[in-house]
């Protein structure tokens, strides 16, 4: 008969069993334990009001929006930052509320790039473990007194030494509206306010219009244009009108590359060159042309090479009459470019 062997066999089995029983159960008590609790006092907080609507405003107003926070916890609470989303928001803040107690949040939000209805968050970051972050809102309808045509800003667009001109018509239902005043955000720009003549006029808007202009002086830097051109409107409601300024002086030259440096060599029989390229870019110049390059380095020569009307190459070369050492120059450049006839190229360079 086999139930002995059937017996035994269980037997075996029952004891595996029983045995890997008691390897899970402790794991399984840990994991349906239920976890600890913290008793240590902390902060929280309560946010009395996510959004505020401050209605419509007049478009260059900064608007001052108010969040009352409470801390309704048993520890002190610490707002730790407050990160506006847009730059036009500057937040001011009490870093600790005391339990029991309030705190205010401000958001200054400046409208004078906006028109229309608005909305501008900040993400507040605390440490209640609970609520550590929580975001408000500022909502805005911002109302130009004040329009301009065209809508937006200034455009400017000229090459260095020449004046580049751009104009805004200003126009208004306000009864105060009569502009008294106008400034440039610097003195390479120059303003003026007078009224409209009839031709300047924008159609349906009304007789009392007024046109701003602004233009460059030949002293204007080359690169990008900003800033803000401030006009004193004499309306109450917009008593300042700020208008964006946008633009780039061109360069009449492009020159690539700015400085030559030659490294670390030694000078052999075949001369070593670099290239400088010159570009016209004022078409009004047509009798364009690069007349001279020199070196001031001895051993360092300078060729002129016009490859078309508007673009010219110097070619400096090193020859092996040159002293060793570092050397430090310039390559002298004459140009018939009424705003630059001579260029100085920086030349570097260490003869082995």
């Amino acid at each position: 008969m086999t139930f002995p062997v059937f017996h035994d066999r269980l037997g075996r089995t029952g004891t595996a069993l029983a045995a890997a029983l008691l390897v899970i159960a402790p794991s399984v008590a840990l994991a349906q334990a239920p976890k600890a609790v913290s008793s240590a006092p902390a902060p929280k907080l309560v946010l009395v009001d996510e959004k505020k609507d401050v209605g419509t405003v007049p478009k260059g107003e900064v608007v001052h929006a108010t969040f009352i926070l409470k801390n309704e916890g048993k520890a002190d609470l610490h707002i730790t930052d407050v990160k506006p989303s847009c730059g036009c928001t500057a937040p001011e803040y009490d870093k600790t509320i005391k339990p029991g107690g309030e705190g205010k949040i401000v958001l200054n939000v400046d409208t004078k790039t906006f028109q229309g209805p608005i909305s501008k968050s900040a993400l507040i970051l605390t440490d209640d473990p609970e609520k550590p972050q929580i975001t408000v809102f500022v909502l805005a309808n911002v109302k130009p007194f004040i329009e301009t045509h065209p809508v937006g800003f200034f455009r400017l667009q000229g090459l260095t030494g020449e004046a580049a001109t751009s104009e805004i018509i200003l126009f208004s239902g306000e009864a105060d509206f009569k502009p008294t005043k106008v400034e440039p955000p610097n003195s390479y720009l120059k303003a003026t306010l007078a009224p409209a003549t009839e031709a300047e006029k924008v159609a349906g808007k009304g007789a009392n219009q007024w046109k701003v202009t602004l233009t460059t002086t030949a002293d204007a830097p080359e690169g990008l244009l900003g800033g803000y051109v401030k006009v004193m409107t004499g309306a109450a409601k917009q008593p300042e009108l700020n208008l964006a300024v946008s633009g780039y002086i061109k360069p009449t030259l492009s020159i690539t590359p700015l400085t030559v440096n030659f490294g670390n060599f030694e000078p052999k029989a075949d001369p070593v060159k670099r290239t400088v390229t010159i570009i016209n870019n004022n078409l009004k110049n047509e009798a364009f042309q690069v007349t001279k390059a020199e070196s001031t380095v001895p051993g360092v020569t300078a060729e002129v090479v016009m490859t078309d009307k508007s673009r010219a190459q110097v070619i400096i070369s090193v020859n092996d009459k040159v002293k060793k050492g570092v050397f430090d120059g310039f390559v002298t450049v004459s140009t018939t470019d009424p705003a630059k006839k001579e260029i100085k190229i920086p030349l570097k360079g260490v003869i082995l």
